[in-house]
């Protein structure tokens, strides 16, 4: 069980124990990752692939995490574009 206690010590003051149990992080952690096994597993078939001026016969899940990835990168750069902007306004 995961939960955090409260109560006083001797002097009357408030102490906090520490928590009991399995994270929530930990549960979702282990959550995705049997999702992400579940995907490559299921993916595994493979897929002409092109760009620009190549073209690779990969498995599906490799495309996707490609693609992904790739948006992860565009987000943070333009995250880090934006804030420095209105830092700058």
């Amino acid at each position: 069980m995961y939960e955090e206690r409260r109560g006083d010590d001797d002097d009357g003051r408030s102490v906090r124990t520490t928590r009991s149990g399995v994270s929530p992080a930990l549960i979702g952690f282990v959550i995705v990752v049997a999702l992400a096994v579940v995907f490559v597993i299921q993916n595994r078939e493979e897929a002409p692939i092109e760009f620009l001026f190549f073209q690779r016969q990969d498995p599906v899940w490799v495309a996707i995490a490609i693609a992904i990835g790739l948006g992860i990168v565009i987000d943070r750069l333009l995250s880090i574009w934006w804030h420095r902007r209105r830092r700058h306004d």
